[in-house]
């Protein structure tokens, strides 16, 4: 007797079909209008600059910006980043399975989520000063906050069919959490990372707009500072790159860890 083979889902179902072409056309419609108005002079140069001016812009800021990526990207970003991210993921696994934990983090951690990470940025002032250490902790506390909660919801939400199966085959407690917990909560972890990555590029220019001799978000006050739009937009474009490049990192790691889980 002839097994029927269950039918493999239709490709022309999947909703990323054909979505390619149609960002592509919408960046090829908005770049044509975007030279349009400012080539017709529709838009004054002073709120939207042609794009031979960002050019020239990004060749005049080209000798600074190594050094500027280097202080935003590497000595505050990253360690920040990594640093409250770790802390926050170990937390929020640790707050979801051992009672005591959740007991003492809890009411700490709902204290503090509610806070915007901006509004500390005086008090963080006040604290250590104007520099990169202050940068670095002001990431450090919104990647913090983001994950812990990401973690924590991510072990709840296991389904306890998988526990109890692991558990009925007689898988100890430190087998069920390492191959049935961590891989099930491994694409929300994800998650709660892309968020904290983008995060973090956010506070990151937010602290060096307050208090930087360098970096990103300083050439964005000098930039404002002498009414250079075409500086301003050109940083903020490095700064979007930038982004999406961690992002693309993180998405692409993701789909390599988590090759079993199915998507549209």
């Amino acid at each position: 007797m002839t097994q029927a083979k269950t039918p493999l889902p239709d490709e022309s179902l999947s909703p990323r079909r054909g979505l390619n072409w149609v960002s592509i056309a919408t960046l090829i419609v908005l770049l044509l209008a975007w030279i349009v108005a400012t080539g017709l002079e529709l838009v004054r140069p002073l709120f939207l600059p042609p794009p031979r001016a960002l050019w020239e812009s990004f060749l005049r800021l080209s000798p600074d910006l190594p050094t500027d990526l280097f202080d935003t990207v590497i000595v505050r970003i990253i360690p920040g980043f990594l640093g409250g991210s770790i802390v926050g993921a170990l937390l929020g696994v640790f707050m979801a399975t051992n009672r005591l934990a959740r007991a003492i983090a809890e009411p700490i951690v709902e204290i503090l989520r509610p806070l915007p990470p901006l509004a500390l940025i005086p008090l963080l002032i006040l604290w250590m000063g104007i520099g990169s250490s202050t940068q670095i902790l002001l990431i450090a506390y919104g990647s913090f906050i983001v994950m812990v909660i990401t973690s924590y919801e991510a072990v709840r939400n296991v389904s306890p069919i998988y526990l109890q199966a692991a558990a009925t085959l007689g898988a100890t407690p430190r087998q069920i959490f390492r191959r049935v917990v961590i891989p099930a909560i491994i694409p929300d972890i994800f998650g709660g990372v892309r968020v904290a990555t983008a995060a973090s590029f956010g506070y990151a220019i937010a602290a060096e707009l307050i208090g930087a001799q360098s970096g990103l978000g300083y050439r964005l006050i000098l930039a404002r500072r002498y009414l250079a739009t075409d500086n301003i937009v050109v940083i903020l474009i490095i700064i979007a790159l930038l982004a999406f490049a961690f992002d693309q990192l993180v998405g692409r790691l993701n789909n390599r860890l988590t090759g079993w889980k199915s998507r549209l």
